[in-house]
């Protein structure tokens, strides 16, 4: 039997049919292994639209990376283009044709880290991806201009450091508390006995905190007279709380460990600190460029703010710029203002009180920022609904807060409290008075030539009609918005003030005072309620709110009369504050008093009622013993 003999070459080359078969074979390998190495494979990688998320969007800092980094859309500023993504992993491209694996961890909305592999041909992610090594070096990036966290650690602390060179100890270190939640002030002290150590003070402001296993991890920036750019600032922390744990375990000579046990009676913490603005090489609570062991101080309060006072939660300065609030069984007094900026205030001890009990000079421990000091705090009431409150000037020892040299009662300067939903009072000089010889004074004229205007009006009026003269000085009611009953242009308030022509205290209400003048053949009201008032050396104090008021009128006003040579009374007006000052009045009226309420307004020498009796009742009615 004849033996076939084996295909060759020419036999392939004389067969067309099986030339093309393996050419086919040939292509559709060739073909595989371009797909394979062309992107990654699975159902589980995106091929299409690749776009780190959104939240992660933003400019961000990373250490040894001059510009910042730039995350948007699809497009890692330093790195390039995301082509592909799975899971945290990234495929990413840059112009130069360079292929890495990124794979980011958020470990905060203000912190991310990655690893990365170095520069490759494109390959499958997967694959690129395994070339990553668990000692691979892991960067991190701080969100720039984020929003920053409450602290983990809540002072007042006392605590010891070590750079290296030891622990510094003695005098010992401290951290308070600021009244932003948000940031804490560290007071490092230089120990004569250990290099390295230095006398400086840092705010650290906390951005980001998150937790790995049993390590806590805080980030945070440094703001300190050597800290000039971000490098500097930025600070990684790991912290841990070891009360009832063991400190610094010895072993003895018979080789048994002896357990040093936290003291009881305070709250430690062990806080390591990066020495750049990395996370790297924090592996424990105990290791860090900087380490510290932190020892709460017990802070106590001795006192509370006095009950007419906390009995209304929010007080409010009279031109609501400022927000003062009771806190934490009446003591604690947090002050807010219009610009955010906080003020804590704690009653540290009363140094004295009055025997009724309507003033109280109090040491309140002062905070402003990462700024604590003492001050000496006087409280008056001067009214169910009003108080007013002296403060001194801060000083670093609590004995010396109320001492002359830090509080003087007759330079400080007031700030008057009207208590939040303030009920409406009697007002003080209840009855009709008539206003005429409404003038400008004019400030240039010397007092001698204002002394004999003065003389001469007094007498004209003594000759006219017999009476006794009112000369009210509104310091401010030519140039401030008038309150009115009814909303008028610009015109109509120049209208308004210029033609006041009579006045009514508590007629139509007991609780109102009311200013009218006639306007184009219509008669215009401006009417305020009391809320209470008091007097002090000779002034009357009056704290009003308008009836109605234009939109960028004040809130409240408060009344200032003070009594003038010749039975005359000087009337002003503030808006801001219960002023002690005398400042030069714009207008002056002269105003006659004309009857009580109920008396019918006349010009007769006979319905006119005595200057003493409209002054003294209602002195007498508004004293508040102090």
């Amino acid at each position: 039997m004849a033996v076939q003999a084996r295909p060759t070459a020419r036999h392939f080359h004389n067969q067309p049919e099986l030339q093309r078969s393996r050419a086919g074979l040939m292509l559709r390998w060739i073909l595989v292994v371009w797909v394979a190495s062309c992107g990654p494979l699975g159902n589980t990688v995106k091929q299409d639209g690749c776009a780190f998320p959104s939240r992660w969007h933003g400019r961000w800092f990373q250490s040894g990376v001059i510009q910042p980094i730039l995350i948007e859309g699809d497009r890692l500023s330093n790195k390039g283009r995301c082509l592909s993504s799975e899971g945290d992993k990234f495929l990413i491209v840059d112009e130069k044709g360079c292929y890495r694996c990124v794979v980011m961890h958020e470990k905060h909305k203000n912190v991310l880290q990655y690893k990365e592999t170095f520069c490759h041909r494109r390959d499958a992610l997967p694959h690129l991806c395994s070339l990553i090594t668990g000692d691979a070096l892991l960067y991190s990036m701080f969100r720039e201009n984020a929003d920053p966290v409450d602290c983990p650690l809540k002072g007042p602390f006392s605590f010891t450091y070590n750079r290296g060179h030891g622990d510094c100890k003695s005098p010992v270190s401290s951290i308070e508390s600021c009244t932003e939640d948000s940031r804490l002030l560290l007071n490092y002290q230089a120990c004569p006995d250990v290099y390295g150590s230095e006398s400086t003070v840092e705010e650290l402001e906390c951005l980001a905190t998150w937790k790995e296993g049993s390590l806590r991890f805080l980030v945070g920036k440094l703001h300190h007279n050597h800290a000039t750019s971000n490098e500097d600032r930025y600070r990684c922390f790991v912290y841990e709380k070891t009360n009832d744990l063991l400190l610094n375990p010895r072993v003895t000579a018979t080789g048994t460990v002896k357990e040093q046990v936290v003291p009881p009676g305070g709250i430690e913490y062990r806080v390591a600190q990066s020495g750049d603005a990395t996370c790297n090489g924090l592996f424990s609570a105990t290791e860090g460029s900087r380490t510290m062991a932190l020892k709460r101080v017990s802070v106590r309060f001795n006192c509370q703010f006095p009950t007419w006072m906390t009995f209304s939660h929010t007080w409010h300065t009279l031109d609501f710029t400022s927000n003062y609030t009771f806190y934490q069984r009446n003591a604690t007094l947090r002050i807010t203002n219009q610009t955010g900026a906080d003020i804590k205030v704690y009653c540290v001890n009363v140094k004295a009180s009055s025997p009724s009990g309507n003033s109280v000079a109090l040491v309140a421990h002062w905070q402003h920022h990462c700024v604590s000091r003492y001050v000496c705090v006087v409280l008056y009431r001067r009214d169910t609904y009003i108080a007013e409150l002296q403060r001194g000037t801060p000083t670093s020892r609590p004995d010396d807060a109320c001492s002359p040299h830090h509080f003087n009662a007759v330079t400080a300067p007031y700030v008057t409290l009207v208590a939040s939903n303030p009920e409406s009072k009697e007002c003080p000089y209840s009855g009709k008075y008539e206003i005429q010889n409404r003038r400008k004074r004019d400030t240039r004229s010397s007092e001698d030539n204002s002394s004999k205007r003065e003389k001469a009006m007094m007498e004209h009026n003594r000759r006219v009609n017999g009476s006794r003269l009112f000369n009210f000085s509104v310091s401010n009611m030519s140039s401030a918005p008038m309150l009115r009953s009814r909303r008028e242009s610009e015109g109509e308030v120049a209208c308004v003030v210029n033609s006041y022509n009579r006045l009514e205290v508590g007629c139509n209400s007991v609780k109102n005072m009311e200013f009218y003048s006639t306007c184009e053949n219509r008669e215009v009201v401006t009417a305020y309620t009391c809320h209470g008032g008091w007097y002090e050396n000779g002034a009357s104090f009056v704290v009003t709110t308008p009836v109605t008021r234009d939109s960028t009128a004040a809130r409240r006003y408060c009344f200032v009369s003070r009594e003038q040579p010749r039975a005359a009374l000087a009337l002003r007006r503030s808006a801001t504050n219960c002023d002690r000052t005398d400042t030069a009045p714009h207008l002056v009226f002269d105003a006659t008093a004309t009857g009580e309420c109920q008396d019918q307004t006349s010009h007769q020498p006979a319905l006119r009622i005595s200057l003493t009796f409209v002054i003294c009742l209602p002195i007498i009615h508004y004293v508040i013993p102090r």
